[in-house]
């Protein structure tokens, strides 16, 4: 039986920027049922651009009454009656020549939205300086691609569960609403917009990490240990010992 580890938050970031090198802040996102958070303040912003305002050292929030972005208020489930401008993505094609509108269609069809009234508001703060009391539910990072092979992949070191990747449907859906449905992590190219609103560089991209696996990215770092030449040996015949390669060939 797998024992849950209470993960100290403080810590988890220490090792993210000491260890991994992560360069960009990591931020703490809650889900609210309630409402949001005692200590964090509105921001009338498009839902995917919170991370930028927690890297910045914000405690902030979205919900119904607070926001900019129809499309982050549907895949938050803030609508309770999403007009098909949104559902049908009809904006896509009315903004952006690229866009069919079959394509558009379906790109909202296979989005993640987080069911409509399931929380009411969206939080965000630096992962180092969450309120005492406030429940962290997602930890969301910008970074190059070989530490998100590293954050995004923690679980599948560990338990064996392969990270879920997203191209194509808006940053709000894929790092929000995703890890809620999936409750798994995630790692984002993110859309056009997003990446735009988030300042993300042409190398970066977004990992969305589970509660649930907080554990695993401590314990990926806690353990992180290669060894190239065993490794060679092991699974290349070109450098495997004799005696090694004499097993292999009987096997």
């Amino acid at each position: 039986m797998i024992i849950e580890r209470d993960i100290d938050l403080r810590e988890l970031n220490t090792l993210l920027v000491e260890r991994l090198k992560v360069k960009r802040r990591p931020v703490a996102i809650s889900y609210c049922a309630e409402g949001p958070p005692p200590g964090y303040e509105s921001a009338n912003v498009v839902a995917c651009a919170l991370v930028r305002e927690a890297e910045s050292g914000r405690r902030v929030y979205v919900d119904a009454q607070h926001h900019d972005c129809w499309v982050g208020q549907y895949h938050l489930g803030f609508l309770a009656k999403p007009a098909p401008l949104i559902t049908q993505g009809e904006y896509l094609t009315m903004a952006q020549g690229f866009f069919t509108e079959e394509a558009a269609r379906r790109n909202k069809q296979q989005s993640s939205t987080i069911p409509a009234g399931a929380i009411k508001a969206l939080a965000a703060a630096p992962l180092d300086d969450v309120p005492d009391g406030v429940q962290v539910d997602l930890m969301v990072c910008i970074c190059d691609a070989q530490r998100a092979m590293q954050i995004a992949g923690a679980a599948s070191v560990r338990e064996g569960s392969f990270p879920i990747g997203e191209l194509g449907p808006s940053a709000c859906a894929s790092i929000f609403a995703t890890p809620w449905r999936t409750r798994n992590s995630v790692f984002a190219i993110g859309d056009g917009g997003g990446r735009m609103h988030n300042k993300v560089a042409p190398g970066e991209m977004f990992i969305a990490i589970p509660r649930e696996h907080f554990r695993y990215v401590v314990e990926l770092i806690e353990n992180f240990r290669i060894d190239p030449h065993r490794m060679r040996e092991l699974i290349m015949p070109s450098h495997a010992p004799v005696e090694d390669e004499g097993l292999r060939a009987k096997g």
